[in-house]
């Protein structure tokens, strides 16, 4: 019997207007690298930081959800926000600990996508 294939990774492709104040965010909030750009402004953008990749794509219609884009675990939770913090992102549900076991706050982007991001504590 064949085996199953695994799935390896997932990476999401956040549309915007603009590429570029996006990218910004995510390379100096975040701490992301910045893997390849396209086009002029850029239009496209690939960044990656510890194996988790995005892509940034520009459109003139972004399909942008009204809860999270996306959800970002990591290993300290607290030191993410405080890096956020201190880098003036704009942090639109306080860091908290929720009763499935996770702890976890929310940010806006630059082109209105929210992410999460998070810690599983228990």
């Amino acid at each position: 019997m064949p085996q199953e294939p695994r799935v390896l990774a997932a990476r999401p492709n956040l549309e915007v207007r603009e590429v570029a104040p996006l990218l910004a965010f995510v390379t100096a909030v975040l701490g992301f690298t910045t893997l390849a750009t396209m086009g002029d402004g850029p239009d496209f953008a690939l960044v990656e930081r510890d194996g988790v990749s995005l892509a940034l794509v520009a459109s003139d219609t972004p399909g942008i959800p009204s809860t999270t884009t996306c959800y970002v675990d990591v290993d300290d939770v607290e030191a993410m926000h405080a890096r956020c913090a201190a880098k003036g992102a704009d942090i639109v549900a306080a860091l908290e600990t929720h009763p499935w076991g996770m702890r976890d706050f929310v940010v806006a982007l630059p082109g209105g996508h929210r992410i999460a991001v998070g810690q599983r504590i228990s």
